[in-house]
């Protein structure tokens, strides 16, 4: 498992640090920006000098330098990701003064690991695996800086992050500092797996039964870590790419009403009805307002047309779709008893007009704004789609 999930973590890791990266070296050493850039890279360093089993060793193998070195990465990577929330939090020169405060606390961390680990190799060579925790008691002092160390860096992050999502009003910056936090939030699990190694194997607790638990909620916790901090980078392009989708697929969904109201009144629209919509990527937004006007226009160019066998239109307590299917069928009657259809069906085109009645309208029943509109167009351009009156067109465009 660990040679596909550690370099996964770190290739999400790394990208990051790539993404990054330039802003850093272009914008100059803004502290809070080069402090993200910097924990991508310690995550990223901690997760791929964690995949080699050759040289970390096995989960109950002997604990070298290099082990160290490895937990000395994440140490760094929360180190600055306490210093990036320092300068979010707080104004430019008091954020200079706490991080140099907690830079300096945090030093002490890897100080005191490094000095444990030499005494516990003086009497020995540490395991991950004993007994009784007095077998290896520097060593376990060793592992308590490391994991307080960690489930206080990552506990603070959590903290901050949600606190601060509360804050701000940019979407993509909330929606990054939650996820931030659920990921600290796992990483939590991996200190108390690694805590329960150390103090509860003598009590019959089985480390290897937990082993994939823990490093996997490390390695989900660093990549959401990475994700969350990123998100207002390349949250704005999701954003605009669900609203492309949107636009696109509302577009065609108009086409049904659409494409029966230009075979009516072709005058109404700017082009020739193309075959599909299935290629209408580009200017989505322009075409979609086009799209709209055109079956205003074209519900227009009907005036009075109306059969006068229509059903009454819903009261004030019918649902939404009620009204919809009612509208698709007055527009659907309305072209029925247009005088260019009657007469290619041997009537005189005067039978089912009304010529007294008002023109046939699409606008939302509530008369809201564009966006409101266009649900409400696909809504009729659906029932329409559906109405036995309009399936009798042979060439008409069926929707998507």
């Amino acid at each position: 498992m660990n040679s596909v999930r550690y370099p996964l973590g770190a290739l999400v890791c790394w990208l990051a640090f790539a993404r990054t990266l330039p802003p850093v070296l272009r914008r100059g050493p803004e502290p809070a920006l080069v402090a993200l850039c910097a924990s991508f890279g310690c995550q990223g360093m901690y997760l791929a000098m964690s995949a080699p089993t050759r040289l970390t060793g096995k989960l109950f193998g002997t604990v070298t330098w290099y082990n160290v070195s490895v937990q000395m990465w994440i140490i760094a990577a929360i180190a600055c990701q306490q210093v990036l929330l320092i300068h979010w939090l707080h104004p430019r020169e008091e954020a200079r003064v706490r991080a140099r405060r907690r830079l300096a606390l945090l030093a002490c961390v890897p100080l005191a690991m490094a000095v444990l680990f030499e005494l516990a190799v003086l009497h020995g060579h540490p395991r991950n695996t004993f007994v009784h925790p007095r077998e290896q008691p520097y060593f376990v002092a060793y592992q308590v800086v490391y994991l307080t160390a960690f489930a206080l860096g990552k506990a603070v992050v959590a903290k901050a992050c949600w606190f601060y999502a509360r804050l701000t009003e940019d979407v993509w910056v909330r929606r990054g500092l939650r996820t931030a936090a659920v990921g600290s939030c796992l990483d939590l699990v991996y200190s108390l797996g690694r805590f329960a190694d150390v103090f509860l194997v003598h009590r019959g607790w089985d480390p290897s039964a937990w082993a994939d638990v823990t490093r996997t909620c490390l390695t989900v916790g660093l990549t959401l870590n990475t994700i969350g901090w990123t998100a207002p980078l390349w949250g704005s392009r999701v954003q605009a790419v669900q609203a492309w989708w949107a636009d696109y697929r509302r577009f065609r969904l108009l086409r049904p009403l659409w494409y029966a109201l230009y075979r009516a009144h072709p005058e109404t629209s700017l082009q020739p009805a193309p075959r599909s919509d299935l290629f209408a990527l580009w200017d989505l937004r322009f075409r979609l307002h086009r799209r709209v006007i055109e079956i205003r226009d074209g519900c227009l160019a009907l005036g009075g047309q109306v059969s006068p066998g229509l059903a009454p239109a819903p009261g004030p307590d019918g649902s939404e779709e009620e009204r919809a299917r009612w509208e698709a069928a007055r527009i659907a009657a309305a072209l029925a008893a247009r005088p260019g259809r009657d007469a290619r069906d041997g009537r005189d085109g005067t039978e089912d007009r009304v010529d007294d009645a008002g023109p046939v309208s699409v606008m939302s029943p509530d008369d809201l704004d564009f966006s409101a509109d266009v649900r409400w167009l696909v809504r009729v351009s659906q029932a329409f789609a559906s109405s036995p009156v309009a399936r009798p067109e042979p060439d008409r465009a069926a929707a998507p």
